[in-house]
């Protein structure tokens, strides 16, 4: 039944991390052929697809921590003993879940006192779009709560991810990298 219900939210969360960006980049692309196809420019468009990546933003940072895509110091991590790894993600998991409390509690407060200002061009409540600050972050709390047993006891790269830029750079033969 946790799984189902897990499933359930996570494809809802992609479905609107999905619709939203369809949405917003069907704006910019409105927006930029009338612009330079029709000579006027849909006024409200770059408004709207702001605020349309502001929520984008939020609602897919749960995703990305699912995906294993949020910036890490894996390699601080790679030099502890293996038995010591868990606990120390147990306390990052706990410090993100209490970062998220404050995020989410301050965002709703954010949201109440910008409710009354409308925005310049479509007049949305800007409070609307503040909202997105607290969802997300209960949004991306919930995320990390339904895997913090893999994200605990997830295995660390024995390696950093770049060892140097030389390495990875391939390079011509006039000494110039290619790409």
């Amino acid at each position: 039944m946790l799984k189902l219900a897990e499933r359930i939210f996570v494809r809802t969360n992609e479905a609107l991390v999905v619709l939203l960006m369809m949405a917003m980049t069907s704006l910019v692309l409105l927006n930029v052929v009338t612009r330079y196809g029709f000579q006027f420019s849909v006024t409200w468009a770059e408004e709207l697809s702001r605020f349309l990546m502001i929520w984008v933003t939020y609602l897919g940072a749960g995703l990305a921590l699912r995906a294993g895509n949020h910036v890490a110091f894996e390699y601080v991590q790679s030099l502890l003993p293996p038995r010591v790894v868990p606990w120390v993600r147990a306390l990052i998991a706990l410090g993100i879940l209490v970062f998220l409390a404050f995020l989410a509690s301050y965002g709703w407060e954010f949201s109440q006192l910008t409710m009354r200002q409308r925005s310049a061009v479509l007049g949305i409540k800007r409070g609307v779009v503040g909202l997105a600050i607290p969802i997300g972050a209960v949004v991306l709390g919930m995320h990390l709560l339904m895997t913090i047993r893999q994200f605990v006891t997830t295995n660390v790269r024995d390696e950093p991810l770049i060892t140097s830029v030389a390495a990875t750079t391939p390079v011509d033969g006039d000494g110039e990298a290619s790409r």
